[in-house]
Parts: structure tokens; C-alpha cells; sequence
């Protein structure tokens, strides 16, 4: 999925709308990003806003990130128990930086349990 994204905003003539977009789809704010990405929330904007083109070494490790968080919330939406050392080597495998591992994990689980939440609750209404 990492390629996937990464040759995705690589070959995209609009690469900070495409940012923007998987962003969005994994809920993350752009303060989040920010701070697993150790940028300035206005160096995100200004990406995401195509004033500055984003590196290849940014493209590697947010297509990292985001690929992580939707292994997490595949395995949650499947059940299964979110073990932090199987997915620590995931991100590791995908370039995520080691110290922010656990905070995505975390803010992964976080917002599918929201989601969930909500579903739930506009079922029942």
C-alpha cells in the first residue's frame, strides 16, 4: 500500500491536494501530521496547499505512515488484537519514524473506535 500511495502522489500533477486527501481519509489533523512528521504545521499546509513541492524523503515516510494506520484500523475492523511489536516492525519496514510508532498506532485506535462510535449511534436513531 506504501508504493501504492507514494507513486500515487509522485505521478499526481496536484501531489499537496492527493496529501491532503489521504490525510483526511485516516483523520488526521494536520497538527497530527506535523508532529509525526517533525515539520511545522505550516510547512504541512503549505504542501498540501502546492506551494511547496514535497521531498521524496517526505513522500517515503508519510506513504509509510499512512499505510501503517490502515493496517491498524484493518486489523481492528477485523477484530483482531493490535499487538504493538508486529506493527512496530511494520513501521519500521516502512520507513516510520521509531518514536512516533506507538502515537500512530495509538491514533489509529483512537479514530476507528470513533468511527465506529458514530456508526453505532446513527444506526440507533
Amino acid at each position: 500500500m506504501a508504493n501504492l500511495i507514494a507513486g500515487d502522489i509522485v505521478n499526481s500533477p496536484e501531489r499537496g491536494k492527493l496529501i491532503q486527501d489521504y490525510r483526511g481519509k485516516m483523520h488526521l489533523t494536520q497538527d497530527e501530521l506535523s508532529l509525526i512528521m517533525r515539520l511545522r504545521r505550516e510547512t504541512i499546509s503549505r504542501i498540501e496547499n502546492g506551494k511547496v513541492t514535497p521531498t521524496l524523503t517526505f513522500i517515503h515516510v508519510f506513504s509509510g505512515v499512512m499505510a501503517l494506520i490502515e493496517a491498524v484500523k484493518t486489523s481492528r475492523s477485523q477484530g483482531k488484537s493490535i499487538e504493538y511489536p508486529y506493527f512496530s516492525r511494520i513501521g519500521a519496514e516502512l520507513g516510520v519514524p521509531q518514536d512516533r510508532i506507538a502515537s500512530i498506532i495509538d491514533l489509529s485506535i483512537q479514530s476507528f473506535d470513533e468511527k465506529r462510535r458514530k456508526a453505532i449511534r446513527s444506526l440507533e436513531v
